[in-house]
């Protein structure tokens, strides 16, 4: 969990300039404009004085199913609760079911902090397609671990550790292509194994 600055987005520029978790926009250098917020991430591996991470969020309370979201397949669930959530579904107005459709498999948080906190909720979800750099000079708080059963999928979904090559995970249910054939080259590791940290709160 980190307090996080980016360039503020179109659909962002529009809203209030505060919230409960002190995010905010601000003017910048040549009248552009940032967004700060608390959020969490998913540490991938390790660089030098820093780490290499994909973000957590929860759209707004609205999971994947928030409009115009890109890469949406691209995000699995990720949680602290000893069962992952289901899927988030909510019933339109013209009485159809509308529901996520996440193939990747839930990741798994052991967490190590007490409350709100160290809680990941039902609706948070890690966005694979996008990768960050977190200097380790800046303050985070380590929410939790990755629990060792969610390893092996996490490796193998993550942009950062996954060959331009090898295709990304299937289905759940779907044998990958790696276990169909062998193709002899050596499985890629992480130095960050044991020290997955994680940070968010508000996101879109």
């Amino acid at each position: 969990m980190v307090l996080w600055t980016e360039p503020a987005g179109i659909q962002r520029t529009g809203r209030d300039k505060g919230t409960q978790y002190g995010s905010q926009l601000s003017t910048t250098y040549l009248n552009g404009t940032a967004y700060t917020e608390i959020r969490r991430f998913v540490v991938i591996g390790e660089g030098y004085g820093n780490s290499i991470c994909s973000p957590i969020h929860t759209y707004s309370g609205q999971a994947t199913l928030k409009s115009n979201l890109p890469d949406a397949k691209q995000h699995a669930i990720i949680h602290t609760s000893k069962r992952a959530p289901e899927e988030h579904s909510y019933t339109a107005e013209d009485g159809t079911i509308v529901k996520e459709y996440l193939p990747k498999e839930p990741i798994r948080v052991i967490s190590e902090q007490a409350g709100e906190e160290g809680d990941l909720g039902e609706l948070s979800r890690v966005n694979y397609a996008k990768i960050y750099t977190v200097e380790h000079y800046v303050r985070v708080l380590n929410i939790g671990k990755v629990h060792p059963m969610s390893m092996a999928s996490l490796e193998k979904n993550c942009m950062f550790i996954r060959p331009a090559d090898e295709p990304p995970q299937p289905p759940r249910g779907q044998p990958s292509s790696s276990s169909r054939k062998d193709n002899g080259k050596k499985k890629p590791s992480t130095k960050s194994g044991s020290s997955r940290k994680h940070s968010n709160k508000n996101d879109d």
